[in-house]
């Protein structure tokens, strides 16, 4: 089996993905080769994937000239390394691979991963019932749709993706060794609480800052992260109390878990949450938006507490009432709960069975708008 991965952008949890599930693949003596098409300004996210297994489109933006790039690029990979299957990672990608296929008659398998529903985003009515119906017509130029959780499954359901055409993989990460770090707090200092994500609207990063402002004096807050161009939001980092770290490698950021008290994650949407799987992983209670694949991964109560979105008060008082013994707990719990169902190997092999059904059904594309 040979798999080609395509991907418009790696920023975020597209980015975590590919550069963890394809070095698990590449390990996989299942499959005989995998490579990726990624864009060259983000090659930084996707450190783990190697050289010889990838090639590079010119990304300036979501130009024309750029997705053109990355259809050129996809196609004369698909004539060179012939695929069996091409698994399509986010919305663009999504697009232009399902449409640029749809003409020829002898193309591989194709899969597609939307990473998160565009028509669940923030945007008017209007431009999220569009992106909708062109996700349900574009469902049908492809053997099969994965939803990273069971929410986004639901979700693509409800606007019309058939059901047998959907399938959920739930999002896994590598598994490593915890680091010996004590927090904050057993060491009879302020509260470390950590924020890991873009600075943008919909990782609520305002939210976060909102909630904790006046509070230096029991807090010491830690933000990872950079902004998107065009997504901002107005909030300053330069505050009493708050540490703005920038993007960071995955050694800091493990780092950076292992000394925090708790994570929080205070998105207004998400279709999974990686970084929930991140701090569990690291075995760190998580505080999160009560949003879309969220509950799937976080057990309110037990792995961390799920709270109302785009509410800093209450963010505020689990943050200030919750004792170190529950989050303590709720950390160690967490811990065991990735380890059990949330491993890049179980993704892998939920991944392969899907890649092997599509290379099984694949038929002509004019059978399936038929």
């Amino acid at each position: 089996m040979r798999i080609l991965h395509v991907a418009e952008s790696v920023k975020g949890g597209c980015g975590t993905y590919l550069n963890q599930i394809v070095p698990a693949q590449l390990g996989d003596n299942r499959i005989e080769s995998v490579h990726a098409i990624l864009p060259d300004a983000h090659l930084i996210q996707v450190p783990d994937i190697p050289k010889g297994n990838r090639s590079l489109f010119a990304s300036r933006g979501r130009s024309p000239g750029s997705l053109l790039a990355l259809w050129r690029t996809t196609s004369r990979a698909i004539k060179t390394f012939k695929p069996d299957c091409v698994h399509l990672h986010s919305t663009f990608a999504g697009a232009i691979g399902r449409m640029g296929l749809a003409l020829g008659q002898d193309r591989p398998a194709v899969v597609y991963c939307a990473h998160g529903w565009a028509f669940d985003m923030a945007g008017s009515r209007a431009s999220r019932k569009a992106m909708a119906l062109t996700e349900r017509l574009l469902s049908a130029g492809c053997e099969g749709v994965i939803a990273i959780s069971e929410y986004e499954r639901q979700r693509g359901i409800a606007v019309g993706i058939r059901p047998e055409r959907i399938v959920t993989v739930l999002n896994g990460i590598i598994n490593v060794p915890l680091l010996a770090s004590k927090p904050a707090t057993r060491l009879g200092k302020r509260r470390r609480v950590l924020f890991i994500g873009r600075l943008d609207h919909q990782k609520g990063i305002d939210i976060f800052m909102n909630a904790v402002e006046g509070l230096e004096d029991r807090l010491d807050v830690r933000v990872i992260g950079s902004p998107v161009v065009g997504d901002q939001v107005d909030t300053d980092l330069t505050r009493p109390g708050v540490t703005a770290l920038g993007w960071c490698d995955d050694a800091r950021v493990r780092a950076e878990l292992a000394a925090a008290d708790c994570v929080v994650i205070p998105s207004r949407w998400e279709g999974f949450g990686l970084v929930a799987l991140e701090a569990m992983r690291a075995g760190r209670a998580v505080i999160a938006s009560d949003v879309g694949g969220l509950p799937e991964v976080v057990e309110n109560g037990h792995t961390g507490w799920l709270i109302p979105p785009e509410n800093p008060a209450v963010l505020r008082a689990a943050l200030l009432s919750l004792s170190d013994a529950q989050l303590v707990s709720a950390g160690m719990a967490g811990r065991q709960r990735f380890t059990q169902r949330f491993t890049i190997e179980r993704t892998a092999s939920a991944l392969f069975a899907v890649y092997r059904q599509a290379i099984a059904m694949r038929s002509s594309i004019s059978h399936a708008f038929a």
